[in-house]
């Protein structure tokens, strides 16, 4: 007996089309096939014509499964969370009282120390990859410790389905005795050794999507040949705890895998540049570390990018690397405030990370919210600065369709920071030609999205049973002795979505972008496959 995992959708879909430009479905019928690819997705199809839509135009789907979405669902692609740390998460929540260095020597390098016992590694990675999943990351790009007990997780990832890059840490200076490879050569024979087990082990069924042998939206550089859902990551951790001699090593590996992607973290608080830059005083800046060893490419994650030079930006720019912003984490640690707007500006690649445990948050809607915040942050600065200290804006790239200083003159709007989570997660992990949103021919990376918003009939229905209300004081007191029906609290859901039964879909999908959670995520899919939510949907069997 197999999972099928074709199925057709009726209902509400919100996908971005750019970073300015939400595409609002109300009424659309999308498609997936046996393979998780996305068929067909018909914008405009009322409920009443849903079967003839489907006989008509969609030979060979008529016994498929068909979802019908509630008043109050909606389909959205599902989350990309390009940086978070695997092994930090039994310290969510905690240490907020340090700053970086100091946070990593007596918080988490000690945490991290522990998953040499490879049934604490077990244990730990299988709750977290599964409540990373159920909180809508479909996509996740996983620091592990410098074990190779990271294998476990890549595993884990592996079993789970969700579609993931995890990596072995490279360690071999500055970090605790304890917690240090034994040297440049063990720390990248290890990583061999790693990558070779997950290119082996961690194999996912073929996938024949059309979109991932093109391109699409623009993309300016091939798409990631390897369809596996988990792939390998190079991972310095950041170039203070790598030598010479790793980081050129790395350098090696890249050139010999164009496939093989590189994370690590740049110029996240002032201490750690300054640190950083006198390890390596031939180099012009933090950002130039990495790019004279070789480590800056399309496929390159680069975490916070809170301290950054207008030279390091044009950097980044030109060798179109990505950057994961980290909000929870750049405040919780009192790193700064990236200036992303400024960023997008120059046409550079922006995606979120949760960067768990630096950041408090379990997912990506934690990281959103908090993009937000400092994005009015530095707003109202810039706004407030006498003229002597404001900055110019960047030029934005020839090709780009946005004025100058566009994004830098406002707040990140509410469909930009969606991109963000979604569509430009896909691009800075290389993936935007197979998910980030539901053009045909990508796979089929989603979150059924679930409000509780009720029928505005049923609601005036239930409201008709009330009893009238007189003119009276004694009338009121009278008026709200037993309890109404409404508004009904169903247990299990989350109680920050209040939701009328009125509101519109863009208007509930602004309050689940800032009030949801995972409670109101019903099913989580990777290339078509449920694989987690709080009430999944049932699939059909063959």
């Amino acid at each position: 007996m197999t999972i099928s995992t074709q199925r057709i959708f009726h209902g509400a879909i919100i996908h971005s089309l750019t970073l300015t430009e939400l595409e609002v479905l109300p009424s659309a019928l999308l498609g997936v096939d046996d393979k998780g690819i996305i068929a067909f997705l018909d914008k405009d199809v009322p409920a009443d014509k849903v079967q003839q839509v489907i006989t008509d135009s969609h030979k060979g789907w008529e016994n498929v499964q068909l979802v019908t979405l509630k008043r109050g669902e909606f389909l959205c692609p599902g989350f990309i969370d390009t940086h978070t740390h695997a092994p930090q998460y039994p310290n969510l929540s905690f240490g907020q009282q340090f700053e970086l260095l100091d946070w990593l020597t007596h918080v988490t390098f000690p945490t991290e120390a522990k998953f040499s016992d490879a049934q604490y590694a077990r244990r730990t990675y299988e709750g977290v990859v599964q409540r990373v999943i159920n909180t809508g990351t479909t996509t996740c790009s996983y620091y592990g410790t410098l074990h190779l007990t990271t294998k476990i997780l890549a595993a884990v990832c592996h079993r789970k389905g969700q579609r993931a890059f995890v990596g072995k840490c490279n360690m071999d200076r500055h970090a605790l005795p304890e917690y240090q490879e034994a040297s440049a050569s063990t720390s990248l024979a290890d990583t061999k050794e790693f990558v070779n087990f997950v290119k082996r082990n961690c194999v996912s069924p073929s996938c024949s999507s059309p979109k991932a042998n093109g391109h699409v939206n623009g993309s300016s550089h091939p798409p990631t040949s390897s369809t596996n859902l988990v792939q390998p990551i190079l991972t310095p951790r950041f170039a203070i705890s790598c030598t010479n001699e790793v980081l050129t090593g790395l350098s090696e590996m890249m050139k010999e895998d164009p496939d093989l992607h590189l994370q690590t973290h740049l110029a996240e608080n002032p201490s750690e540049v300054q640190f950083a830059r006198s390890l390596f005083p031939s180099a012009c800046s933090y950002t130039d570390i990495y790019n004279q060893f070789g480590l800056l490419r399309n496929n390159s994650i680069l975490a916070h990018c809170v301290h950054l030079a207008p030279d390091e930006m044009e950097l980044i720019r030109s060798t179109k690397a990505g950057i994961s912003h980290c909000p929870t984490s750049n405040f919780n640690l009192r790193s700064g405030a990236s200036k992303v707007a400024d960023m997008l500006d120059r046409g550079i690649k922006v995606s979120l990370g949760t960067d768990v445990s630096g950041g408090f948050g379990l997912g990506i809607l934690t990281t959103l919210r908090q993009a937000s915040i400092a994005s009015k942050t530095i707003v109202f600065l810039k706004r407030d600065a006498v003229p002597a200290e404001k900055e110019p804006s960047p030029a934005p790239p020839s090709d780009s369709k946005y004025p100058v200083g566009y994004f830098a003159s406002r707040h990140l709007s509410l469909e930009t920071l969606f991109y963000l989570a979604t569509m430009g997660g896909a691009e800075v992990c290389c993936l935007e030609d197979r998910v980030g949103n539901f053009l045909v021919g990508k796979e089929f990376d989603a979150l059924l999205v679930q409000s509780g918003q009720k029928d505005l009939g049923e609601v005036q229905g239930e409201a008709a049973k009330e009893p009238a209300l007189g003119d009276a004081d004694e009338d009121i007191m009278k008026f709200v002795e037993t309890e109404s029906t409404f508004p009904e609290e169903v247990k299990g859901w989350n109680p920050a979505m209040f939701v009328e039964p009125d509101d519109s879909l863009e208007k509930v999908f602004e309050k689940f972008l800032f009030a949801g959670d995972d409670r109101n995520l019903g099913s989580v899919f990777v290339r078509g496959r449920v694989v987690g939510g709080a009430r999944p949907i049932e699939a059909l069997t063959n």
